[in-house]
């Protein structure tokens, strides 16, 4: 999900019409609608009655209306405190990170510290990994936040911010729902549901295969609400990472971890050399896990 979408969201609950959103918005009211309509797919619900001429917020956008209020302004605190300050050039610090906001509550750390650091300005890019390599081969940043390691970045220093591993979710209707833990090897014969081909975990998995000697049976790749679906309607393993499955209801399926544990743990990149070093020391200092 974007913040574009909660965004788009939150109009709609406060005009209860799609019209009248989508002209705040400045948007089509055919693309809020899609974009709606995206957000429900991922979450794995219903944000909204239809039934009637008004439209309501169902029991599950009602939580997620609380949610996405917090988040919001968490998110608009942030803009602001960065907006007053932009000018600044050299209290200014560039960062590059992979689109996992709300996996990792990033958000709120990132709040944090431009409250507490008032006269450092953070400039924030979001990057898919389809992206990346451009923006590594140019070293444009002063701190990249990413899955993996990466040699383009090897004389970068780094530090652990959060471990994740691979799981396994799967049909409670599939032949090996009945077991408690996966081995690699067991998949040799399945067909696997897997992100996108140039995601960091794609790579995971199939080298985890590789390993194993065998190549795997890629039966689809696909955003991971679209994975997600398929293997709830039992077309497949899908393989994600289990700190990504949080913001989505799991009814209809089961999440099985791996015998072997692997991991696709995030990383923070810096480089001591740039002229922010100061800044940067301080920016590690609020960002990284509590021992």
């Amino acid at each position: 999900m974007t913040i574009e979408q909660l965004q788009y969201f939150y109009a709609v609950t406060i005009h209860q019409t799609f019209s009248q959103a989508a002209a705040e918005m400045n948007i089509t009211q055919s693309a809020l609608s899609k974009q709606i309509a995206k957000l429900e797919q991922e979450l794995g619900v219903f944000l909204f009655n239809r039934s009637h001429r008004q439209i309501t917020l169902t029991n599950a956008g009602k939580q997620f209306l609380k949610d996405t209020e917090i988040l919001l302004a968490d998110y608009q605190k942030m803009i602001e405190n960065q907006y007053t300050l932009k000018t600044n050039h050299k209290n200014t610090l560039k960062i590059a990170m992979l689109p996992i906001f709300s996996q990792y509550d990033l958000a709120h750390k990132l709040n944090d510290f431009s409250k507490k650091h008032p006269s450092i300005h953070l400039v924030i890019d979001e990057i898919e990994e389809r992206d990346l390599q451009y923006k590594l081969d140019y070293h444009d940043y002063d701190i990249y936040i990413l899955r993996g390691n990466y040699h383009a970045l090897d004389s970068f220093q780094n530090i652990l911010l959060y471990e994740d591993e691979l799981v396994a979710v799967i049909s409670k209707q599939h032949p090996l729902s009945h077991l408690k833990q996966l081995s690699i090897q067991q998949l040799k014969t399945e067909k696997l549901l897997l992100p996108p081909k140039y995601t960091n975990i794609s790579d995971l998995v199939i080298e985890a295969c590789h390993q194993n000697h065998f190549n795997p049976y890629i039966h689809r790749h696909g955003r991971i609400e679209t994975i997600l679906s398929a293997a709830s309607e039992n077309e497949g393993i899908a393989l994600v990472m289990k700190k990504s499955l949080h913001i989505f209801h799991l009814n209809q399926v089961l999440v099985l971890p791996f015998q072997e544990h692997i991991q696709g743990n995030i990383f923070m990149y810096y480089s001591l050399d740039s002229l922010h070093k100061d800044i940067i020391q301080e920016f590690i200092q609020a960002i990284r896990p509590v021992q």
